[in-house]
């Protein structure tokens, strides 16, 4: 099936979940990663985060943590990105792309320690490959970074998995998925493992 198509379908699923669901789900995805994230060997000290559309997980929780140094996407008309730090008095606006980026901030780089990545996606599989929007901004900006990621954890409801995603050489799979239902870690060796 073609990109498109899939992610019309996983969008439409998305939306029919209905605004209160959607709420309920994103708190509970929302629980899920910090109990992930804390229960770590190794802490993250950034997470490079999205602020999410209406339809998709509500990552606002994270904006009210202090656990993190929080860095957000400034996208150019080009989809090239780069992630700003930002803080309680950083001032919003929309992007080229609708998004909420913020205005200011220092950039992230490697030497600010150890990152998530965060990742907004239409559909996912469980071999942690990920459809987004169909700009290519993540996958671009991760070609060129994955290597300084600790980790690259895709927000999903559970309706958004399909059997697989169709997927071309550039793009580039999560580590783990979290729904409402489970927290996926994609193992090199089996595809997936549940917690």
């Amino acid at each position: 099936m073609h990109k498109n198509a899939v992610r019309a379908a996983a969008i439409e699923r998305r939306k029919s979940l209905g605004q209160q669901r959607r709420q309920a789900y994103s708190h509970s995805i929302m629980a899920s990663l910090f109990k992930f994230l804390s229960a770590q060997t190794i802490k993250s000290q950034c997470i490079l985060m999205y602020r999410s559309l209406p339809l998709e997980v509500a990552t606002e929780a994270l904006l009210q943590t202090q656990a993190y140094n929080l860095f957000a996407p400034l996208t150019q008309s080009d989809a090239s990105m780069q992630w700003l730090n930002f803080a309680p008095t950083t001032g919003w606006k929309k992007g080229v792309f609708g998004v909420l980026e913020p205005q200011s901030g220092s950039a992230w780089h490697r030497g600010n320690g150890v990152t998530t990545l965060l990742c907004p996606l239409t559909a996912f599989d469980r071999q942690g490959n990920r459809l987004g929007m169909g700009k290519g901004c993540f996958d671009m900006w991760l070609s060129q970074h994955r290597g300084d990621i600790q980790q690259v954890i895709g927000l999903a409801f559970a309706c958004q998995e399909i059997g697989h995603v169709p997927i071309e050489e550039h793009d580039m799979p999560m580590d783990v998925v979290i729904t409402e239902q489970e927290v996926i870690r994609v193992d090199d060796s089996t595809g997936c493992k549940k917690e």
